[in-house]
C-alpha cells in the first residue's frame, strides 16, 4: 500500500515506543485501558474485567511481562488525572497476576473500595471523554 503524500502543515503520525517519556506512556496507557473497558453491551465476566501489569506491559510493546512492575508512575498519572476530572480511577483495572488486586500505590476515588471503583469504571462512558494530551499528563505528573 502506498501512502498519500502529506500536505504541508500536516504532521506525520506519531507512533508510540518503549523509550517514550512518562507522560507519553501515560497517554498510551489511557488508550489501552479506556479501550479495554469500552464498547461492550454488558460488563465482561469478572475474570475479564481487569488486566494484569504484565498484560499491560505486553500491550505497550515490552517483550516481557516482568516490565509491568515499571508502570506504576504512569498508572498513577492516569489515576490522578481521572480524579481531577471527576472520573473513576481508570488505573484501578490493572492488577497483580497472582492476587488479582491492584498494587499498594493504586489511585482510587476516596471512599471507594477496589471493587466499587471497578463497577464505576464500567458504568462510565469512556467514549464521551477526550484523550488527555501528553502536555496535560506531564502537568499532572509534576503536581502529584
Amino acid at each position: 500500500m502506498t501512502a498519500l503524500a502529506l500536505p504541508a502543515g500536516i504532521p506525520a503520525i506519531r507512533r508510540y515506543g518503549r523509550g517514550d517519556r512518562l507522560p507519553v506512556q501515560a497517554q498510551r496507557i489511557w488508550l489501552i485501558l479506556s479501550g479495554h473497558v469500552s464498547g461492550r453491551d454488558s460488563p465482561p465476566a469478572q475474570s475479564a474485567r481487569t488486566l494484569t501489569y504484565g498484560e499491560l506491559a505486553l500491550r505497550m510493546g515490552y517483550g516481557d511481562t516482568r516490565a509491568g512492575h515499571m508502570l506504576s508512575r504512569q498508572l498513577g498519572i492516569v489515576g490522578h488525572y481521572c480524579l481531577m476530572n471527576d472520573l473513576p480511577a481508570l488505573n484501578a483495572i490493572v492488577v497483580n497476576a497472582v492476587t488479582k488486586e491492584p498494587g499498594g500505590d493504586v489511585v482510587l476515588t476516596p471512599g471507594r473500595s477496589f471493587r466499587e471503583e471497578l463497577r464505576a469504571i464500567y458504568r462510565q462512558d469512556w467514549y464521551e471523554v477526550g484523550v488527555p494530551t501528553t502536555g496535560t499528563l506531564r502537568k499532572v505528573w509534576e503536581t502529584t
